[in-house]
């Protein structure tokens, strides 16, 4: 589990192509090995993007409960009643805010990199499937 955490963190829009290069890459005469390595990468590979969906949620909730805390805050703290658009501006110009929804928005990123990655992998399975395919009806136009 803590090698999945290292790997999220290593994870990285600078090392995305060469990864992604990598889980799709294979040998035509390798077929039935990657066939066998192909769910266990998978199954890496899902339970990456799943630790970063949940990064992902944990960050869009922190970036709501910080907004709603503020309004609250600001509001109780205001002589004067303020508008919605005004307790908005306040919000939006907040740094700590700006910080957490930087945050989201990388997770977020993150997340739908790994979710290529996966998509990528599936698409794999099927390329390694009809390739073995292909390779069984030759094998039968020879004999």
């Amino acid at each position: 589990m803590q090698e999945l955490i290292e790997s999220l963190e290593d994870f990285t829009w600078e090392n995305y192509k060469d990864i992604s290069d990598a889980l799709v890459s294979f040998n035509d005469y390798e077929v039935e090995n990657e066939m066998l390595r192909q769910a266990s990468i998978y199954s890496y590979y899902y339970g990456l993007m799943s630790m970063a969906k949940r990064r992902m949620n944990e960050g869009a909730l922190n970036v709501t409960h910080f907004a709603s805390d503020l309004r609250k805050s600001t509001k109780a703290e205001s002589g004067v009643k303020l508008t919605a658009k005004d307790l908005d501006d306040i919000v939006m110009s907040n740094a700590t805010y700006s910080a957490l929804q930087n945050s989201a928005d990388d997770a977020v990123f993150k997340y739908e990199m790994l979710k290529g990655l996966v998509r990528a992998l599936e698409q794999k399975k099927d390329m390694l499937q009809q390739v073995s395919a292909n390779k069984r009806e030759e094998t039968k136009l020879y004999k």
